[in-house]
């Protein structure tokens, strides 16, 4: 190996925003050795390299000699005047020089030696180029330095093996410095050449760490951690343990003591991401709403669990209840990589994971507080704001106010939040509760969508008998919500029945809810439409199998909603073979394309028209069918996946905000003072109870005495403060109860002594 002289007339050919690597040497030994073996071995063969240093180029040479041989440019960096002597202020002149005679290229710099992995100089090149305003990116470290992964101890783990983990699980946060720390910097040439020339006068901790660093952010340019690399220096001391220049508080007198690498927690985050790099992402999941039914809510959560469990990155947890239906526990034991959580067996000792995933909007304070107890971060599903906008879908003013509350505080309070449309999207800006940056909008995957097994709701059984099947029916699947319209397809009936002489009938099916019904509705047109009544069948709630039948055999399904997060019943229809009626309303028409829609909002003569003509004719049907089956297809659960397990990674790294605090805050308030609430209710009761028991105490202890001789009360017989302690006692039942029988005994027996010389007879026991 020859190295070059490194001088201004003879150096390497240099490219501006491309880097050459400087090495300075304050010593010439075997660590220097260990740190260009390194270098030479990971670093690209057309990257320049080199040393800076005061020692004489006869050491260097011998040095480079024992070095395995590279395909490096290497250049040595001397002054002429150089002595074989080592002053900390000669080192910080060479490495300027070398800066200097290096223009125009970015520089590696090593301020003392280190060991570097394989792509140390791409990432912590990307790091510093990330931002134009960026002066320089400074590397992790496994010890010894202000970024380092571990305190005095060397972190565990082989380099190599280190940089493996740390670059597969950083949180890329690149957080801001106040300083350039090294031992393994990347300094770019434009800060260098807005700021000038290091000053010599310092060590060169000083010269780079601290002052070129000031000066570089007083100009208006920041330095980043690069948090996807970690070097390991040798022998591992920063460059800042050297005592700072008294100089140096003079000039930057805002600096604090000891120096801080950052003012914010982003540098704390980033290095415990890296210290403890986890194998897999470990998410919580509110699972709670799988009950015995499965309505479209339940079957997004239980799709969506099984697609993020096969997705194979994440550990997941998942919150059940009393409630979950067996069926669904079982499947969601046989996932991979999944445990159950039960609600009851939450205590303080239950650890919280990384994330937690409500897959749909919270509806009471309980709900908050479970999200804040089990994760660090909070990802939140918006399905839509049908409930927070309508007042009629609660119990009263009051409920309704706090669910509104809650929502906000939940909104606020959320990482990410996750919606299924630009719908609903629109709606959460426009009421101003989330702003653009957290929303993520991932629909549904309908993959999973398939015809299942059939049963004929009992119910229509005797209809078959009686032959009214023969016209066929039309199918409205869904709750009695008022928003879902069911009063819509009543109409649509009577209309067709009217217009086009149609025979069929109609089938409601689905569950009736206790707030915002349109029961009533439904009943009140019924009375005024009696020729209806044997061309309706109510079937309630009813189950999965007896939902494919339906759907199968219906000639259309009829889903005249008014709003909607998303909408699947179109799609589950189209894929068993059946066309949906349907308004182009909210996400619909988004989602499902605009020619399929058949209602014309909300006319039910023009709808009867369109729904006619597609009962009639095989070829519209057909078409329908087929365009939303092409809409469906786009829509996969894998691809939802991805897209939630890149949301939850979003989550990690999103900054702290301040309106996240201030919910979180608020949320933590309010269960203190419900806690508070309670024990003061709690407490009132248990008062309560004991002057009833002492009253109780009392009036057997006057019984017992008897001859109307009262003990206690204003003009009780015993003096006041007996009667304190009397009162005192009666507060403990555990000792009052025995106390007072054995006083009680003690006055029956000396009444009847007292009775007995006085000739008189004793009253009767108590």
């Amino acid at each position: 190996m020859s190295p070059h002289e490194l001088t201004k007339a003879d150096k390497p050919k240099l490219v501006r925003g491309l880097p050459c690597v400087v090495i300075a040497a304050a010593q010439v030994d075997e660590d220097l050795r260990l740190c260009l073996e390194s270098v030479f071995a990971h670093t690209p063969s057309d990257v320049a390299i080199a040393i800076a240093s005061p020692r004489p180029a006869s050491e260097l040479n011998s040095l480079l000699v024992r070095c395995p041989d590279t395909r490096h440019e290497v250049w040595l960096a001397t002054l002429p005047d150089a002595s074989p002597g080592c002053d900390e202020r000669e080192l910080t002149a060479m490495v300027d020089h070398a800066l200097s005679i290096l223009s125009p290229a970015d520089i590696a710099l090593f301020s003392g030696p280190a060991r570097v992995p394989e792509g140390w100089l791409n990432r912590l090149r990307a790091a510093a180029l990330a931002d134009t305003n960026t002066a320089s990116a400074s590397a992790l470290a496994n010890q010894g330095t202000l970024l380092a992964l571990a305190g005095s101890e060397k972190a565990t783990g082989d380099l190599t093996e280190l940089a493996e983990r740390v670059a597969e699980h950083t949180m890329m946060l690149r957080p801001r410095l106040n300083l350039v720390v090294g031992p393994c910097s990347y300094l770019r040439r434009s800060a260098l050449e807005l700021v000038g020339p290091l000053d010599r006068r310092l060590d060169l901790g000083s010269a780079i760490g601290i002052d070129l660093a000031q000066r570089c952010l007083l100009a208006g340019l920041a330095h980043v951690a690069a948090d996807d690399i970690v070097v390991e220096p040798l022998p591992g001391r920063d460059s800042l343990d050297e005592e700072t220049p008294a100089g140096l508080w003079e000039r930057y007198p805002y600096l604090s003591q000891p120096i801080a690498t950052a003012a914010s927690g982003v540098l704390t985050r980033a290095l415990e991401a890296a210290r403890r790099p986890r194998p897999r992402l470990w998410v919580t999941i509110d699972a709670r709403a799988l009950g015995a039914s499965l309505t479209g809510t339940q079957r997004h959560i239980l799709e969506l669990i099984r697609a993020l469990a096969a997705h194979g990155g994440l550990r997941l947890r998942l919150v059940v209840s009393a409630d979950t239906s067996t069926a669904n526990l079982k499947l969601l034991r046989s996932l991979p990589r999944t445990e159950l959580l039960p609600i009851e067996s939450i205590d303080d000792a239950t650890q919280r994971s990384t994330i937690f995933h409500r897959p749909h909007q919270v509806f009471g304070p309980a709900d908050m507080r479970l999200a804040l107890r089990l994760g660090e971060r909070i990802v939140l599903n918006q399905l839509d704001l049908i409930a927070y906008r309508n007042p009629g879908y609660h119990a009263d003013a009051v409920a309704w106010r706090s669910h509104r509350r809650v929502s906000r505080q939940a909104l606020a309070a959320a990482d990410r939040v996750i919606v299924f449309s630009s719908h609903t999207r629109s709606e959460l800006l426009s009421d101003e509760l989330v702003d653009a940056e957290r929303i993520r909008i991932i629909p549904p995957g309908l993959d999973h969508l398939s015809p299942s097994a059939e049963r004929r709701p009992k119910a229509l059984e005797e209809s078959a008998a009686g032959g009214e099947d023969a016209n066929g029916f039309l199918l409205c699947l869904g709750t009695d919500f008022r928003h879902k319209n069911r009063i819509f397809a009543l109409r649509l009936l009577a209309a067709l029945r009217e217009r086009h002489r149609w025979e069929g009938h109609l089938v409601l099916a689905g569950t009736h809810v206790p707030n915002g019904s349109s029961l009533e509705l439904e009943r009140d047109f019924m009375e005024q439409h009696a020729q209806l009544k044997h061309a309706v069948r109510e079937l309630g709630a009813i189950e999965e199998e007896e939902k494919a039948w339906l759907m199968t055999h219906a000639a259309a399904v009829v889903y005249p909603s008014v709003y909607e997060g998303f909408g699947l019943v179109p799609f589950e229809a189209a894929i068993s073979g059946v066309p949906c009626v349907f308004a182009a309303q909210s996400s619909l028409a988004e989602v499902l394309p605009a020619d399929a829609a058949t209602i014309v909002p909300w006319s039910s003569a023009e709808s009867a028209d369109r729904t006619n003509a597609l009962l009639a004719d095989p070829v519209a049907r057909a078409q329908h069918v087929a365009a939303v089956l092409a809409a469906a297809r786009r829509l996969t659960w894998a691809a939802a996946a991805d897209a939630v397990v890149e949301a939850y990674k979003e989550a990690l790294i999103a900054p702290v905000r301040e309106a996240s605090e201030l919910s979180r805050a608020e949320v933590e308030r309010e269960h203190e003072v419900q806690d508070l609430t309670g024990a003061h209710d709690a407490l009132v009761a248990q008062l309560a109870r004991e002057r009833d028991h002492a009253r109780r105490m009392y009036e057997d202890l006057n019984a017992s005495v008897g001859f109307g001789l009262s003990l206690i009360g204003p003009n009780g017989a015993l003096p006041d403060d007996i009667q304190r302690a009397l009162l005192a006692l009666s507060a403990r039942p555990a000792v009052s109860g025995p106390a007072f029988r054995v006083a009680a005994g003690a006055f029956r027996a000396i009444r009847s002594v007292n009775a007995r010389k006085g000739g008189g007879s004793a009253p009767p026991s108590q």
